[in-house]
């Protein structure tokens, strides 16, 4: 019982230790968009394969397997839910104007 106690302890601090990667963009190419569903997408994946990483390294004991499923899982929920929430706030541009007068001394 303490050996279990003892991985779900380790998973927990490492899952709190990669808290700050999930937090900051992979690269400038993909910084936050103004879509909500890409950033949920992109930053999801990222979140998974990072939580699984860490996952599959602190269980190797036990088999990489389990920590790798449950790393991915939280992981790819704490990643996406992230990457919705850092979506830039948008504001659409303004409609073209329907009528621009001709210049003045136009014929």
């Amino acid at each position: 019982m303490t050996r279990q106690r003892v991985g779900a302890i380790t998973i927990l601090l490492g899952i709190a230790t990669a808290a700050p990667a999930f937090a900051q963009p992979v690269a400038p190419s993909l910084a936050p968009t103004p879509d909500p569903a890409t950033n949920g997408v992109v930053d999801g994946t990222g979140g998974a394969a990072t939580g699984a990483l860490i996952g599959c390294l602190v269980t190797i004991p036990i088999g990489c397997a389990p920590g790798a499923a449950v790393g991915a899982a939280v992981g790819g929920g704490v990643g996406a839910t992230v990457g919705v929430a850092s979506t830039p706030a948008y504001a659409p541009p303004p409609p073209p104007p329907a009528y621009t007068p001709p210049p003045p001394g136009y014929r």
